[in-house]
């Protein structure tokens, strides 16, 4: 910086001035340096701070590199505000069809330049990418595995509901209540037996001294959106 502010002011003096520290500590530095370049960047004959052909050579250099300095600092800044930058997301099945969406769409209204990639996959898979630092962060609706407690944070983002719904012929479909043998009673679409909210499903039947096992379960679908169509249909 002494050496760009003696080429614009053209004067030791008054780059001394304009930074705001005295004219020998000027020179004091300029001496370093040429010393420690074994070369000399000023001739020292002429009232007007005038370069060598080394100093011109330094002097292009040095002002690309401070304005590279000041372009990196704007850069994190703007990577601090999110006015740039990029965000790896992941998502478990049914959060990736229904709530990422609308969350990705005032994220982009509030931070324009910043592009989101989403990835949906089992909670399983997505807790291991962030875990491995292939995601940033993800939403899922299940459990993360027990071996990942320890490594990931995990915080409650919003509760979800969980509904039985039957299709409007159906005997039971005026009713505001179910026993539990008359849920044994009924035939049952529900999701893979692996999926997360499957699990869940089945933890909190037995909270509740419904057991899952005497459940009929007539099918299993790979997605909400498949068991909500199928039971509108009919099934």
């Amino acid at each position: 910086r002494i050496l760009k502010a003696i080429v614009q002011e053209k004067s030791f003096k008054k780059a001394a001035e304009s930074l705001y520290i005295s004219q020998p500590a000027v020179s004091f530095q300029i001496q370093n340096l040429e010393r420690n370049l074994n070369t000399i960047l000023f001739y020292r004959h002429t009232r007007k701070a005038q370069l060598t052909d080394a100093g011109k050579l330094l002097s292009e250099y040095a002002i690309k590199i401070l304005s590279l300095c000041e372009e990196s600092y704007r850069s994190i800044k703007d990577l601090e505000n999110l006015k740039v930058g990029s965000l790896s997301i992941g998502a478990s099945q049914t959060i990736g069809t229904y709530l990422m969406p609308k969350l990705i769409g005032k994220f982009r209204e509030k931070y324009p330049n910043v592009a989101v990639r989403l990835e949906v996959h089992s909670t399983r898979k997505v807790a291991w990418e962030v875990a491995q630092g292939s995601l940033d962060l993800a939403i899922t609706g299940g459990e993360i595995p027990s071996e990942l407690e320890k490594i990931l944070t995990v915080q409650t983002y919003a509760s979800d509901e969980l509904a039985l719904i039957l299709p409007k012929n159906h005997p039971f479909a005026q009713k505001n209540y179910l026993n539990h043998n008359e849920l044994y009673e009924l035939k049952f679409l529900t999701l893979e037996k692996n999926s997360s909210y499957r699990r869940v499903l089945d933890n909190i039947l037995e909270q509740n001294l419904i057991d899952p096992e005497k459940l009929q379960i007539e099918m299993e679908l790979s997605s909400i959106e498949a068991i909500k169509n199928a039971v509108e249909s009919g099934l």
